[in-house]
């Protein structure tokens, strides 16, 4: 009879087993925060960094549109609120989000009081932001928060909906 190897090594065969999934829903894809000091030469720093994170999202067909509301919302928070007590400087976070089919920009300031739309006069510079942001936002609001409030805009995402070509 011979010998018994017991110096190799053993194998057994066992049937595979499929691989324990657990389903957790996405994270959202793309998401861009700035805290800034809102002065005039901010805005269009910011609406370059905006449209710089919309082509890394492969959503340029929405920049256009986008940048001009966040000038909007930085440019009310220049305009009408109040500075902060302390260092004197109007203070905002904006945070841009994609989420499935939407990208989602909000921007918080630190003054409590709401918006309030009033109507443009003929030939007036000022008065049109709501109008402005509602004709370029599929929807739009605001909202109080602990120490201020958030003003958003929302923008589907979905591809029948966004030209690739901002003139088509």
């Amino acid at each position: 009879m011979a010998p018994i190897n017991t110096a190799g090594p053993m194998t057994a065969t066992r049937e595979p087993q499929a691989p324990h999934v657990v389903q957790r829903p996405a994270p959202p894809v793309g998401r861009l925060t700035i805290d800034l000091d809102v002065v005039p030469e901010a805005v269009p720093l910011v609406r370059r960094m905006v449209c710089d994170h919309l082509t890394l999202c492969s959503l340029t067909g929405l920049s256009e549109r986008v940048a001009l509301v966040v000038s909007e919302l930085l440019t009310n928070v220049l305009r009408h609120t109040r500075p902060a007590a302390r260092s004197g400087t109007r203070k905002a976070r904006l945070t841009v989000t994609r989420l499935p089919g939407a990208l989602h920009v909000c921007v918080r300031d630190f003054d409590p009081a709401l918006p309030k739309p009033s109507p443009a006069g003929e030939g007036e510079e000022h008065g049109r932001g709501f109008r402005l942001v509602g004709a370029y936002a599929d929807d739009f609001g605001c909202s109080s928060v602990t120490g201020g409030k958030d003003v958003w805009a929302t923008f589907l995402t979905d591809a029948e909906l966004i030209p690739a070509d901002p003139d088509a």
